[in-house]
């Protein structure tokens, strides 16, 4: 009770019962700029160091595993999307049996054909009929339909793309009882024919072969052909 019979206020005895009360925040530093909390300590020195290391290295290793996981994750899609491109050599192609050369791809992914290249017993050739002057006979100057009756097919390959398992050949020559003498020559010169090929995947991950064994070459990009081939060129 006050000296006039009120009761006291009780501000005083709250705040002596907040002065006895234990902290339950992190330390606090004041200084004329601004406040500071700081984080607890153990008070001994050599525990508190071992604690940050410890912090430090699992912030690292935490670290390591996510970039580790990055990585697995990106060969796990390049594995996915890996084409491989191969060579097309047949003698019998398709339903009319037809002599064709031409690309397949092989693998689970796409393949993004950049470049061919065709060379005929180690020489380049510009084109499927400067190919078939070479190997076989075909002579420019003579009518084309009298040493083709059934007529050849062309197509491109260059900067086109193939899914998995897809086929492109390139050139199709049509056998004719007409005029056997070209196609059966083609035939017997598949063996002397070679190839190189440059492609890339969707990831844009690129490769040089000779489209004859599994060995391919990784390249950062696709150079220009030396010797670029048309199929449909003169």
């Amino acid at each position: 009770m006050s000296d006039d019979g009120r009761p006291a206020d009780n501000a005083d005895t709250e705040s002596s019962s907040d002065a006895g009360a234990p902290m339950s925040g992190p330390p606090v530093h004041v200084s004329t700029d601004e406040v500071h909390a700081h984080p607890h300590k153990t008070g001994h020195g050599r525990l508190d160091l071992i604690i940050a290391l410890s912090a430090i290295f699992i912030s690292a290793v935490s670290l390591v595993v996510a970039v580790e996981h990055g990585r697995t994750e990106r060969d796990l899609v390049a594995a996915n999307s890996w084409p491989f491109v191969q060579q097309i050599i047949s003698n019998e192609y398709g339903d009319r049996k037809d002599i064709a050369i031409g690309v397949s791809n092989d693998g689970v992914g796409p393949a993004k054909i950049k470049s061919v290249e065709v060379f005929y017993n180690g020489q380049p050739v510009r084109s499927s009929l400067d190919l078939l002057h070479r190997c076989c006979g075909y002579d420019p100057a003579k009518p084309f339909r009298s040493q083709f009756p059934d007529d050849i097919e062309t197509s491109l390959v260059d900067e086109t793309a193939l899914r998995a398992g897809e086929e492109n050949p390139i050139l199709k020559v049509h056998r004719s009882s007409a005029a056997p003498e070209i196609p059966m020559r083609f035939a017997t010169s598949l063996l002397k024919l070679g190839f190189k090929t440059c492609y890339c995947s969707v990831l844009d991950e690129c490769w040089t072969s000779d489209m004859r064994t599994t060995h391919v070459t990784p390249v950062a990009e696709c150079p220009m052909p030396t010797h670029p081939f048309q199929p449909n060129g003169r």
